[in-house]
């Protein structure tokens, strides 16, 4: 019941309209909503037009409401800063010596194959459009710091 989408304007007013014709659907009450989880866009969180503030407008106790802000969209604010963003650039470079030279790929996976302790087989590429994927990046490189380690060495190559 929750699979129609918002078409047209994205407007606090239209989220919510959508929102409280679905729990009428579904029978939830407004009343019982405790919380309320957003992307903290300004649609969502305008203080008079907003989401938040539309919702906050049908309780009888507005400012039990607690509201705050999804925790994958903090994650990605989190990623965006200085220090993970150049952690993040230079393990993109180390992944793209690999992956960008099909012969020192080759032997990168064939070294792989050689441990015993490496549980795949090969490197991700990043993507820039997915940040979900900046996370899969540094996890893999993270769990096969030491086989990358040993590769870079024997080709000679300093980070």
């Amino acid at each position: 019941p929750w699979d129609r989408a918002v078409t047209g304007r994205t407007r606090g007013i239209d989220v919510f309209n959508n929102f409280q014709d679905k729990c009428r659907e579904v029978g939830l009450d407004l009343v019982n909503l405790e919380s309320v989880c957003t992307d903290g866009a300004p649609s969502m969180t305008g203080k008079r037009v907003g989401f938040i503030a539309q919702i906050k407008k049908v309780l009888s106790d507005p400012d039990a409401l607690i509201s705050f802000h999804c925790i994958l969209h903090q994650q990605n604010l989190c990623a965006k800063t200085t220090i993970l963003s150049d952690t993040l650039q230079q393990v993109i470079s180390i992944i793209n010596y690999i992956r960008a030279n099909a012969k020192l790929h080759r032997q990168f996976r064939n070294m792989l194959k050689l441990d015993d302790e490496a549980f795949s087989v090969d490197l991700p590429y990043h993507c820039k459009m997915r940040w979900l994927s900046q996370g899969q990046v540094l996890a893999k490189c993270l769990s096969l710091r030491e086989q990358i380690v040993k590769f870079h060495e024997e080709q000679n190559v300093n980070y």
